[in-house]
C-alpha cells in the first residue's frame, strides 16, 4: 500500500461519503465532477480495495470505505480544529503571554502597558511572574516564561537576545534627617551614614556595589531587604540611606519627606530591557506585547 497519500484525497473522500453523490460533493470543494471521481480512484487504488459503491442514486461506501471514513472524519476534524485554533492565537482571539520581571519593573515600567494591552485583547491570558533579574532569566532559560523585563547589565550569555529599552539613572536618598546633606556627599564618606540596600540577589543591587567598589568602596549595610518600596518606606522615617531609581522614585524625592542626595561621582546610568531566547520563536502575542514595548521604549 503507498502510504504518502496526499490528505487532499482523503478531503475529497469524506466530503463524497457526506454529500452521497459525487456532483454534490464537487460543487462542495469547488472543483468538477471528472475531478472528484478522478481522486476517489486514485485512493482506492493506493489504498488496494474499493471504498465506494456507485448507484443510480448516487454512492455508499464499502464495509472498507465505512471504517477509513469513521476515522479520518474524526482526523479531519482535529485538523479543521488545530485551524481554527491557531488562526485564533495569530489574530489575538486567544492565547498568553508568560512575563518575568521584579516587583519594581512591573509596578513602575510594566503596568501602564499590561493595562492597555489587557484592555485591548481581554481574550489574551496574562500570567505575570514576581522574580528577581536572575530568578527571571532562570525561568526564561527553563520555559516557563516567554519574556523578561529586567535591569540591566546582565552577563552575556549567547543564547539570550537583550534590547535595552528605558534608560534610568540611580540616586542615593534619606529622609528629613539627612536634609543637609541634599548638597552632595563624596562615595568615600557613604560608609559614615546607615546604609539601606537590596538583597544582593537584586540585580539592582549588585550594580551599586559594583559602581561603588569602582570607586574603592564596599557597601556596609545595615539593613537589606527585597523591596525597592520598603527601602523608601524605611528611609522616609530616617533609618538610612537608601539607593531608588529618579525616574521610578520622582513623585517621592524632594516633598519634604524624601531626599536626593547628590553622590560625586555620580552613579552611571543604566537600562531596562527585553529578554527573550534567541532562535526561540514568540507566540503571537507575546510577540505583539514584546513589539509595543520595543516601539515606544528602544533605546536603540
Amino acid at each position: 500500500m503507498d502510504k504518502n497519500i496526499p490528505l487532499e484525497l482523503y478531503k475529497i473522500f469524506c466530503t463524497v461519503v457526506k454529500t452521497g453523490n459525487m456532483s454534490a460533493a464537487a460543487k462542495e470543494l469547488y472543483i468538477s465532477q471528472p475531478a472528484v471521481s478522478m481522486s476517489i480512484r486514485q485512493l482506492e487504488e493506493r489504498l488496494g480495495a474499493p471504498l465506494l459503491i456507485r448507484t443510480t442514486k448516487g454512492v455508499r461506501t464499502t464495509p472498507e470505505g465505512a471504517v477509513l471514513y469513521e476515522y479520518l472524519d474524526q482526523a479531519l476534524g482535529l485538523i479543521k480544529t488545530a485551524e481554527s485554533k491557531y488562526m485564533e492565537m495569530v489574530n489575538l482571539k486567544t492565547g498568553e503571554i508568560k512575563i518575568g520581571a521584579s516587583d519594581t519593573v512591573i509596578q513602575n515600567f510594566l503596568m501602564p502597558y499590561l493595562e492597555k494591552f489587557n484592555s485591548e485583547n481581554n481574550n489574551i491570558n496574562i500570567k505575570v511572574t514576581n522574580k528577581t533579574t536572575y530568578e527571571s532569566l532562570r525561568l526564561l532559560k527553563s520555559g516557563d516564561v516567554d519574556i523578561c523585563f529586567v535591569n540591566l547589565p546582565i552577563a552575556e550569555d549567547e543564547d539570550l537576545e537583550i534590547i535595552p529599552c528605558i534608560t534610568v539613572n540611580d540616586c542615593l536618598v534619606g529622609g528629613s534627617k539627612f536634609k543637609d546633606l541634599s548638597k552632595g556627599i563624596d562615595i568615600k564618606d557613604i560608609n559614615s551614614y546607615p546604609i539601606l540596600l537590596l538583597e544582593d540577589l537584586s540585580n539592582s543591587r549588585r550594580y551599586i556595589d559594583s559602581y561603588a567598589q569602582k570607586n574603592g568602596i564596599v557597601l556596609k549595610p545595615i539593613i537589606e531587604l527585597g523591596s525597592s518600596d520598603l527601602l523608601l518606606e524605611f528611609a522616609k522615617i530616617n533609618l538610612g540611606l537608601t539607593f531608588a531609581i529618579k525616574e521610578f522614585a520622582k513623585n517621592q524625592i524632594d516633598n519634604e519627606i524624601l531626599f536626593e542626595i547628590p553622590l560625586n561621582p555620580p552613579i552611571p546610568s543604566r537600562s531596562i530591557g527585553i529578554v527573550k531566547l534567541k532562535n526561540v520563536a514568540l507566540s503571537h502575542a507575546a510577540q505583539k506585547f514584546a513589539d509595543i514595548l520595543i516601539k515606544n521604549n528602544s533605546t536603540k
